[in-house]
């Protein structure tokens, strides 16, 4: 799981995250302008932490992170 990997992985995360919070404060009433402030800064800061954690859990054991065809 080369740099590709996750940085395609952060990029996913980041654009689901970023769409949904907008939608979200879209519907509560805020500004598109607002809405997309927020949601870009916490799209990130999801993406980043659910990025780190699976990186780090992948470090302490990449026999996890493979899938089922591969482990044997």
């Amino acid at each position: 799981m080369g740099k590709t990997f996750w940085l395609k992985r952060f990029f996913r995360v980041f654009v689901v995250a970023s769409a949904l919070l907008l939608l979200v404060q879209v519907i509560k009433g805020f500004s598109i302008a607002d809405g997309a402030r927020f949601a870009l800064l916490w799209g990130l800061i999801s993406a980043a932490i659910f990025t780190t954690t699976g990186y780090l859990r992948y470090r302490r054991n990449p026999a996890c992170m493979l899938p089922n065809s591969k482990q044997h």
